[in-house]
């Protein structure tokens, strides 16, 4: 007789295949580390969306979801919808000659010219409506000159700094637990309840006759945790983020208490910043330009320097790196 209840025979062969070759099972250690991870992925994201302060944009142009649409496909198509542009206008539920502008979500599509520029772009509305339209009619808003989303950025550092935020996690609760109760299965849910009493701190743990003595049970546990390791592993999480918001662009100067940067050392990593910075909008401010050409509008973007403070609110350990930093003259 076959027993229905046997692992194996239920739903985990089904999805074995697109569970990374693993029974179906939950476990907690990785979903504290997704749950960390896509903690990062939403505050650098909103950070790098944050970035740029558009002016002159019509009022029916959303910024919000253009700098979303540049954040997840580095390209967003601007065009007037006048009624004559467009080959296939068989669903006219919103591009109707309303003499609107959009900006929307959409790719390049049939042949490249000599300095590989497509020569028509496909933007896509919501429900897929869309509408091909020649260079002619429309501007291309690229994200940057290579014309990729900043999402391979932003995932490799969310990864980095969740893998380093679960070893704090962990390595805190290791230091804290340096003692094991050893005992037989017949006393484990005796163990368990002195286990939680010297958890909780009691004064006084209360053992019957029959364990014999508490020393005898309680062993020392050494999990290899060195007491530096949650201050160090929090030095090198605030610079894996220092690094990360480099390359977007956002100064964040926060180093911790044992560095002291002299003058020229802020002034190149200032420097540095601002090259990531224009590596981004430089690309934008292009697009502001063919846009104010074509339509006569006077759409201007800038660096919204409001995000560097923003950077250093998240920014992982704040409040004990800032504390001593001192930056000291190059005569000093």
């Amino acid at each position: 007789m076959t027993n229905s209840n046997k692992r194996g025979s239920g739903a985990d062969p089904l999805y074995r295949n697109h569970l990374r070759g693993t029974n179906f099972h939950n476990n907690v250690a990785e979903n504290r580390q997704g749950l960390i991870e896509r903690m990062y992925l939403r505050i650098i994201g909103e950070l790098a969306m944050n970035r740029f302060k558009w002016e002159g944009l019509p009022e029916e142009v959303d910024v919000r979801f253009l700098e979303l649409t540049l954040y997840n496909f580095a390209l967003s198509i601007f065009f007037q919808d006048t009624g004559n542009i467009g080959n296939d206008r068989s669903d006219t539920r919103f591009f109707n000659g309303s003499e609107k502008y959009f900006a929307l979500q959409g790719g390049a599509s049939g042949p490249l010219n000599m300095m590989q520029q497509p020569l028509t772009f496909r933007a896509t509305g919501n429900n897929f409506v869309g509408i091909t339209l020649t260079k002619d009619e429309c501007v291309p808003i690229w994200a940057n000159y290579y014309r990729v989303p900043d999402l391979d950025l932003v995932s490799v550092y969310a990864n980095r700094l969740a893998s380093m935020s679960r070893t704090v996690e962990i390595n805190a609760i290791s230091a804290r637990r340096n003692k094991v109760v050893v005992t037989s299965e017949n006393l484990r849910h005796t163990a368990a309840q002195i286990n939680r009493q010297i958890e909780d701190g009691q004064g006084v743990i209360t053992v019957g006759d029959a364990l014999g003595s508490l020393t005898d049970m309680v062993t020392a546990l050494d999990l290899g945790v060195h007491p530096d390791s949650v201050v160090n592993m929090q030095i090198a999480k605030t610079r894996e983020w220092n690094e990360c918001m480099g390359y977007l662009g956002i100064e964040n100067a926060n180093q911790d208490k044992k560095e002291r940067l002299v003058a020229s050392e802020v002034d190149a990593n200032n420097e540095q910043s601002s090259m990531f910075r224009y590596v981004n909008l430089n690309a934008r401010q292009i697009a502001c330009e063919q846009i104010n050409k074509k339509y006569k509008l006077d759409v201007s973007v800038e660096y919204n320097t409001q995000v560097d403070a923003m950077a250093a609110a998240y920014a992982p350990g704040t409040e004990d790196v800032n504390a001593d930093m001192t930056i000291e003259s190059e005569g000093s």
